[in-house]
């Protein structure tokens, strides 16, 4: 005798079988040691800030966790790896806001962020400080602007390299205020840190507050401004762009834990409940303050894609109407 279920019914039952097939799998991951891709060198701030994070992230998902880094290229050598990966959960990306920058710096639309990658969490957001040399004339954001409006192409900015987060917080800056200045790229943050202790540079938007910090309580740079909506922990003394400047300037350096597209939503649903109970945690937010001047972010990984697409069309046009690239 055969048994015939109604189209509608059937579609529930499956529906129902998909439900609970999805959260068995995410109860059953992982099952084995997870493999985060990194694009930046070992000892980094990103690679810090991971290492924080994921030893305590192993320890609520009951199973180890691998930084692999793969530095070069802007990130571009990690990203393509991870994007590559088996959609299982157990290759990862910790990205930077390079994420949003890359596809269009290195022509890689291979590699746009919600068509290679599903974001499983947003970690942290660390703001960049406007510094100037201790002999700089101006003393604050509004007398910076003025003198750089009143001597176009006079100043220099120095830079963690082209195309680099702080790079682009510059050029946004010039365009918002209407200035107009010199970049000068290096290959990280502290050679440009070193030029504007030196004179060789005017000022830069510089990522690694922890490393600036002491140099401004020496006296050998000053703070005029930084450049996140709110003031920074590590900096609490020092006003905001937004507030001196330009309203509503938001810019920071952030980083995102990714996936391959494909990856199963419960999986990734996993590993941002676990996540999201790490970057909770009081004491890991007091030592990524004191070890990177990292904000944690956190929240569900619709409102992390959301985040990290809007990131992306912001950049997009900035660069395409600046005809930046990589080189």
């Amino acid at each position: 005798m055969k048994h015939f279920i109604p189209a509608a019914a059937g579609a529930i039952a499956m529906a129902l079988a998909a439900v609970s097939g999805g959260r068995a799998l995410g109860q059953e991951f992982p099952a084995k040691p997870i493999r985060v891709i990194s694009g930046w060198a070992p000892g980094g701030p990103t690679d810090v800030v991971a290492r924080i994070i994921f030893n305590d992230l192993a320890k609520k998902l009951g199973q180890s966790i691998v930084v692999d880094t793969r530095p070069g290229a802007g990130g571009t050598i990690g990203s393509t790896q991870a994007a590559a990966a088996d959609p299982d959960g157990y290759t990862l990306l910790y990205g930077t806001a390079t994420v949003a920058t890359m596809p269009d710096l290195y022509n890689r639309p291979d590699l746009i962020p919600d068509k290679a990658f599903e974001a499983i969490s947003c970690t942290v957001k660390v703001p960049l400080a406007l510094l100037v040399g201790s002999d700089f004339p101006a003393r604050t954001a509004q007398e910076f602007v003025q003198l750089v409006k009143a001597n176009p192409g006079k100043y220099f900015q120095g830079s963690s390299g082209g195309g680099s987060p702080d790079h682009l917080a510059g050029v946004l800056f010039a365009k918002e205020l209407g200035l107009r200045y010199t970049h000068v790229p290096y290959k990280g943050n502290a050679g440009a840190l070193t030029d504007l202790i030196a004179g060789n540079i005017s000022f830069m938007f510089a990522g690694a507050l922890q490393a600036a910090k002491p140099m401004i309580e020496a006296g050998k740079v000053r703070a005029l401004a930084v450049s996140t909506a709110k003031r920074s922990a590590v900096l609490p003394d020092v006003p905001t762009v937004s507030e001196t400047v330009a309203k509503g300037f938001d810019i920071g350096t952030w980083q995102v834990l990714m996936a391959p597209k494909g990856t199963p939503k419960a999986i990734i649903d996993r590993i941002n409940g676990a996540m999201n109970e790490v970057l909770a945690d009081p004491k890991i937010q007091q030592t990524l303050i004191e070890r990177q001047g990292a904000e944690t972010m956190g929240g569900s990984p619709q409102q992390c894609t959301a985040f990290v697409n809007g990131e992306h069309r912001r950049w997009s046009e900035l660069i395409r109407a600046n005809h930046l690239t990589a080189e």
